[in-house]
């Protein structure tokens, strides 16, 4: 176990302090602003062969671990308006980066509001949780070499491009790239290092987004969504949009992605505990952690990292 995955060592001891703080600062700013913290299920039921769930067998019955709080977060804000989540989620991909954990934590919200609130929230946010660790972890902070007025000069609103002048931005870089390509690491850490700051790219195109963004009233081939990046090379560590809120794009949403009618009924029947127009944002906990923390690899960020090679310790 190299040093600086060794739990009695300074550098681990001193992370593992500002996932604390970094936790406490969420919850303090959400809990102030009104927010409701609430827990959906971990074990979902099936819903098709969707992309990257783990599969587990539930008694006599075919389940899934939860990779987020829909569509269970549509029902609690239905009944109680502005919610947020701090929990586990699972990746069944067999990646290997330095930026993937098979279990990793997220800090969800959600709640109604268009694509922009949601996107000011969300850097409000982290500029609290940012400023908050810059008085409170200066010493882990320094044992990290991360200058603490990094912390400090976060002005707000965040830096905002959509998708088409990213890419034109690379194109002009000379990476050989097309319209409608998802960002690869090489290609966010590129755009990234050319920020002081965290910054958003919004309005992806329909055709790479797995979640059930709403579409953009103006250009149908783009939805309703936003990820947030942080400087210095560290890429995406949050992302988000407008959910979907007629029923009838929903099941053609659904049956675009092979979803069976059968396995349709449990999340089309959480609308009666509640249907209202909704936006929601998830924070990658460890990724936050690997950029405030300066950490080369994400396994740094977690005192028991699970990656798709091991389950031991």
């Amino acid at each position: 176990m190299s040093d600086s995955h060794n739990l009695w060592s300074e550098k681990t001891r001193a992370v593992m302090k500002i996932r604390a703080k970094l936790l406490d600062a969420a919850r303090r700013w959400l809990n102030k602003h009104d927010y409701t913290e609430v827990h959906g299920p971990t074990i979902i039921p099936a819903a098709g062969d969707w992309p990257n769930h783990f599969e587990v067998k539930y008694f006599d019955k075919k389940a899934y671990l939860a990779q987020g709080l829909e569509p269970y977060a549509n029902a609690f804000v239905a009944n109680l308006g502005k919610i947020y989540t701090i929990a586990p989620a699972f990746r069944a991909e067999k990646l290997r980066t330095r930026r993937h954990l098979t279990e990793y934590w997220r800090i969800e919200t959600a709640q109604q509001c268009d694509l922009d609130t949601i996107i000011g929230i969300h850097g409000e946010l982290v500029a609290h949780i940012c400023h908050s660790l810059s008085k409170e972890a200066v010493e882990e902070l320094k044992c990290l070499e991360r200058n603490v007025k990094d912390m400090v000069k976060l002005p707000q609103p965040f830096p905002k491009l959509t998708y088409d002048k990213a890419i034109e931005k690379l194109q002009k870089d000379e990476y050989n790239i097309h319209w409608g390509q998802e960002l690869t690491w090489e290609l966010e850490n590129r755009i990234s290092l050319q920020f002081n700051q965290p910054f958003f790219i919004t309005e992806f195109p329909i055709s790479i987004e797995r979640v059930f963004y709403k579409s953009h009233p103006k250009r149908p081939e783009l939805t309703l969504s936003a990820e947030l990046f942080a400087p210095e090379g560290y890429g995406e560590i949050a992302g988000g949009g407008q959910m979907i809120d007629r029923e009838e794009i929903l099941l053609k949403k659904m049956k675009e992605e092979k979803i069976e009618p059968e396995d349709q009924r449990w999340y089309m029947g959480l609308k009666q505990f509640g249907h209202v127009p909704h936006s929601g944002f998830v924070i990658g906990l460890e990724r936050l952690i690997q950029w405030i923390c300066k950490l080369e690899h994400i396994r740094e960020a977690s005192a028991f990292p699970r990656l798709s090679d091991n389950v031991y310790p």
